[in-house]
């Protein structure tokens, strides 16, 4: 069996293939994604806030 090739696979091996491709893709152009992104720049602007309201983020993991 060639492991490169996703034919091989049977139906439930094929999905978690395909989902750990995604995983690893998500990892590898999330960043780059996010910051060109308008959804990536109001997060990033957010947290930029949420750090000049509260810088320990203390108050954060409580709510």
């Amino acid at each position: 069996m060639n492991p490169i090739d996703p034919s091989n696979f049977m139906p439930d091996d094929f999905a978690r293939h395909i989902e750990q491709h995604r995983e690893e893709l998500r990892q590898l152009y999330g960043p780059y994604h996010h910051s060109h992104s308008r959804s990536g720049r109001l997060a990033r602007f957010l947290q930029r806030l949420a750090d000049r309201v509260d810088p320990t983020g203390e108050a954060r993991l409580r709510s």
